[in-house]
């Protein structure tokens, strides 16, 4: 009867500690996800903007803002990848 208190209670600790784990990984991964968007905010960054997925979801959105510069009559363009 000892014996079958204690296989109980180790199976109770196992359950609750794989609970406890999966909530943290799957937190962790939706915050790491959208924090790394922003280090592909750069011209040659779109393929690994929108290589961030969960599952066949992109995370990310690329997008290209362009204005004209005004003392140099020229084109300037800012590139971000942001979270969606």
């Amino acid at each position: 009867m000892n014996k079958n208190i204690i296989y109980i209670l180790v199976a109770v600790v196992a359950v609750i500690a794989i609970i406890v784990g999966s909530g943290k990984f799957s937190g962790k991964s939706n915050s790491t996800g959208t924090n790394q968007c922003s280090k592909y905010s750069n011209k040659d960054g779109y393929t690994g903007c929108q290589s961030i997925v969960k599952g066949k979801e992109k995370l990310c959105k690329f997008k290209i803002d362009n204005k004209i510069n005004e003392s140099t009559q020229q084109m300037e363009f800012t590139y971000t990848c942001s979270p969606k």
